[in-house]
């Protein structure tokens, strides 16, 4: 008999929830007029480098193509890290809707293709809703599920991590966010990984379903 339940899509179809999710940050991408700077002394020191653009715009890539890439290699991570995807996201813009910060931007200078990207990226994204940082908290996200494969999959883990890092360091030398707002997405990544990876535990029908499907013998 043919199972027609939702449970039954190929389980690449969820990214389309993710994609829903980040969809909502286009509505609240807006100042309020009263939001609070979150930046220190510290980031005062951090210079604005506008070739850190590259690796902030990859980003997009670096995401959905970890995802993509362990739904078919490893289904229980994918499972598990696309949910604290959407969660994570999800109390970020509670938080941006309750407490608006933003985080000062400097002039961009010149017209090379550096200069032209953080023009691009500046005018895509308003300076608010900057704490939690959603690019460090997704980043940081898939860093967790490189570091859960970590024991077979070395040369995974380390190009993970030194790529994560990169976009993480992105976020303070582009000037998009402070330190502040990657430390708060950092520990948001923590606390939602644990609580969703919990959460699928609980549900061993689930995993039958899912996590055993094509995983890929070890």
């Amino acid at each position: 008999m043919k199972n027609n339940s939702i449970l039954s899509f190929h389980p690449l179809y969820y990214l389309l929830l993710l994609m829903i999710t980040s969809s909502i940050y286009s509505i609240i991408n807006q100042s309020s007029g009263h939001a609070v700077d979150v930046t220190t002394i510290i980031d005062g020191e951090i210079p604005f480098i506008k070739e850190f653009a590259v690796p902030y715009l990859l980003w997009y890539p670096y995401i959905y193509g970890l995802l993509i890439y362990y739904c078919f290699v490893d289904r229980k991570h994918y499972f598990v890290g696309l949910g604290s995807l959407i969660s994570g996201k999800l109390l970020c813009f509670i938080v941006y809707c309750l407490w608006q910060t933003t985080v000062p931007r400097p002039e961009v200078v010149g017209n090379d293709i550096f200069a032209q990207l953080m023009r691009f990226i500046y005018s895509h994204d308003q300076p608010v809703n900057c704490l939690p940082s959603i690019h460090v908290l997704t980043t940081f996200i898939m860093m967790i599920v490189a570091h859960k494969r970590k024991e077979e999959h070395k040369w995974e883990y380390a190009s993970v991590i030194a790529f994560g890092t990169l976009i993480i360091f992105s976020t303070l030398f582009t000037k998009q966010h402070a330190v502040l707002d990657v430390l708060a997405g950092i520990l948001l990544a923590c606390g939602v990984y644990a609580a969703v990876q919990y959460t699928f535990h609980a549900l061993p029908g689930f995993q039958a379903n899912h996590y055993a499907a094509r995983q890929i013998k070890k």
